[in-house]
């Protein structure tokens, strides 16, 4: 049995729902690009998310231990060493998308993440590029209800999925439903 396989569907639909917040997305590629976020910088970094958005990545990020708190001239945001490893699985499933020219070829970075994350929990899918084997049959009828453009597509999935799933192995707390109090302590103390 591989390491990907041991995952159920409920544990990648769990896992993905985490990792396809688009807060989230752009705090750890932002991060990885371009290193720590200065606190104050938080507004301006990211002008097209709201505060609330910005909060919630945030926290997310802090409850899967993929963002610290650090100082670098003033209080900032760094990813940790799971949130370094989560930047690259994100580059590798969006490099795929870019290849593939999916879900369209004018997508932009965080919809390519999505839409490639979302495509990956598909029942039909999940079961072709999980398995040992692929399918022809099962490829064909993938391919047929219009998934992806063509098989080869389909069968050049099993890369992102392996980068996804040693993830989620090796990072099992994305498993767990995040506690509000652990996404947003920061509001929960201001509103006392």
């Amino acid at each position: 049995m591989s390491t990907t396989s041991t995952l159920t569907a409920a544990q990648v639909t769990r896992a993905v729902t985490v990792l396809s917040h688009p807060g989230l997305i752009r705090l750890v590629t932002e991060i990885d690009d371009n290193g720590p976020v200065n606190r104050r910088m938080l507004g301006r970094t990211f002008a097209d998310l709201t505060r609330h958005q910005i909060r919630h990545a945030l926290g997310i990020g802090r409850a899967h231990q993929l963002i610290r708190a650090g100082h670098r001239n003033g209080p900032c945001h760094r990813l940790t060493g799971r949130g370094a490893d989560l930047a690259d699985v994100y580059d590798t499933v969006a490099r795929w998308a870019r290849t593939q020219q999916f879900p369209v070829p004018a997508s932009d970075f965080v919809t390519r993440v999505q839409q490639t994350l979302a495509l990956l929990h598909r029942e039909a899918v999940l079961g072709l590029v999980a398995g040992e084997t692929v399918d022809p049959h099962q490829v064909r009828q993938a391919g047929d209800a219009g998934l992806l453009p063509d098989a080869d597509a389909l069968i050049s999935l099993h890369r992102p999925w392996t980068a996804v799933a040693e993830w989620i192995r090796t990072n099992p707390s994305v498993l767990a439903p995040i506690r509000r109090s652990t996404v947003a302590p920061a509001e929960a103390e201001r509103s006392r």
